[in-house]
């Protein structure tokens, strides 16, 4: 019998993340990888008739080897916008990993190509030609690395790579934003049918999980920024979207299979149709209707036994959307643990002392960085960070503190769409998440401001944080404070999208 995901308390979820194949895939895939950067740094450190370089060598040799027994291929490896593939599939990086390709990726725009082949018949020799080439570059300034002769190792650049992977020619801006305004549509309609008594269109929104997941990890930087959306942010079946976008960045920056994120995702959207199904009077449903829900709060208004109620009448919409099996079961799961007020612990919500699943988890995080990044009567939105500080100094009274770190690592302690202020004086806006998960505080910025004053609109450069000055003992520049990004009138959405 087939073992299933586990759902169940605590961070079980992320025990079964990737199947037999797939992980022996990116276990010799990240040997490789590591055995080229720690071949090509001793290179830099010894000269090549050095007995340091021994070691290093035969390490690369044994790896391309394994690699090629179990898979039965050479071995490409491919750099697409700091992104690592081998044989034009994604490697997903460990975190000890992430340092090595840090420096493997600068190595190889320094040598201006993205692509490193390795043909079945490259040897110590062949390695040992390879470095000489390196080196020559490297150290002497002696041509393209594409020129140079080489025995059983080709090189190429980035143009040919791109068209090889099949790259999208076409904006990707649009793309993604046709997504989300499709998506927007289509959950104002399921919203709304729901609340009629109607049966929604199921199908329809597992379509729209499915397009989310599929969006390339270069291009989430615009998916975030669209949570920033100003004309729907605060509307129930905006927050339904920007909450599945959210955990489902967050899901594939982990490494969860696809049917994970699906999983996760139909539960990032189905968290708060509480919010869709609460009673109100005849004159709260005229404003209700008018602004689509727009911060109708059913926790603090609801009896326990009113609340009670309603968390029936989400199984029951639920079962009669989805049908009963697992993957509703899960749902209601996550719907129920969901509805529970805001300051109340994930732990300890059932007799037996069982903790929230990983999905609830997942979801409340993403559903509490886009509720209070939203303005509410009475109340000022957070900026993109402080939701983040508040997610990772919460102590584990709401949030799972080791969830809350990998979260804030894989989307950043300043997320996309925070403006900042560095110690250099410039000012910038995160435009994509951090290149290294571990520096999570040091995202990729856009230059608005430099550093004497001056405004620089869409010509500014953009910045990687994690940038040191020579001798690496320093960074180039870091965040000092985060901005209102009202301070200069600017809004996040048409900055990214214009």
């Amino acid at each position: 019998m087939t073992q299933q995901p586990s759902t169940g308390a605590g961070l079980g979820f992320l025990g079964d993340l990737e199947d037999g194949r797939e992980s022996q895939f990116n276990t010799l895939g990240r040997a490789v990888v590591n055995a080229l950067f720690v071949l090509m740094r001793s290179a830099t450190m010894h000269e090549l008739t050095n007995e340091a370089l021994v070691r290093p060598t035969q390490s690369m040799v044994e790896a391309l080897a394994v690699f090629r027994r179990t898979f039965r291929e050479d071995v490409a490896i491919q750099l697409i916008d700091g992104t690592f593939f081998i044989n034009r599939r994604l490697l997903k990086l460990d975190f000890g990993t992430y340092q090595n390709c840090r420096y493997l990726r600068r190595i190889l725009e320094f040598l201006e190509v993205n692509e490193v082949g390795f043909a079945q018949e490259v040897d110590r020799a062949g390695l040992h030609e390879f470095l000489q080439a390196f080196l020559r570059v490297a150290r002497d300034r002696g041509g393209a690395i594409t020129e140079q002769r080489l025995n059983g190792v080709r090189l190429r650049r980035v143009k040919a790579v791109a068209a090889a992977l099949g790259a999208d020619t076409s904006d990707p801006r649009q793309h993604v934003l046709n997504i989300y305004a499709t998506g927007l549509l289509m959950l104002r309609v399921f919203v709304n049918d729901l609340r009629r008594g109607k049966s929604p269109r199921h199908a329809k929104v597992k379509r729209l999980c499915l397009d989310l997941i599929d969006v390339e990890p270069r291009l989430h930087n615009l998916l975030l920024a669209l949570l920033h959306l100003e004309a729907y942010k605060g509307n129930l079946f905006s927050h339904m979207l920007n909450t599945a976008a959210l955990s489902i960045v967050f899901g594939k920056r982990l490494g969860l299979r696809r049917a994970q994120l699906v999983d996760l995702g139909m539960a990032a959207f189905h968290h708060d149709l509480g919010r869709a199904l609460i009673d109100v009077t005849e004159d709260e449903a005229a404003r209700v209707d008018a602004l689509d829900l727009e911060g109708v709060q059913y926790t603090p208004q609801c009896s326990p036994e009113e609340m009670d109620a309603l968390r029936v009448k989400v199984a029951q919409a639920l079962v009669r959307v989805g049908g009963f099996n697992e993957s509703v079961v899960q749902r209601m799961i996550v719907a129920y643990e969901c509805q529970i007020p805001e300051d109340a612990p994930a732990a300890g919500l059932y007799y037996d002392g069982s903790s929230a699943s990983f999905m609830t988890n997942v979801v409340r995080m993403a559903s509490f960085y886009d509720e209070h990044t939203t303005p509410r009567p009475g109340r000022e939105a957070l900026s993109p960070d402080a939701a983040m500080r508040r997610i990772l100094d919460d102590g584990g009274r709401t949030f799972d503190p080791f969830l809350g770190k990998l979260f804030a690592n894989c989307l950043g302690a300043y997320p996309v769409g925070t403006l900042v202020e560095c110690d250099t004086g410039e000012v910038g806006l995160v435009v994509n998440l951090p290149t290294d998960p571990v520096q999570y505080h040091r995202p990729m910025l856009k230059v608005l401001i430099d550093k004497v004053g001056r405004a620089l609109g869409s010509g500014g450069p953009i910045v990687d944080l994690t940038e040191t000055q020579m001798g690496g003992n320093r960074w180039v520049r870091t965040i000092e404070r985060a901005l209102p990004a009202g301070t200069f009138g600017l809004s996040v959405t048409r900055f990214f999208f214009s």
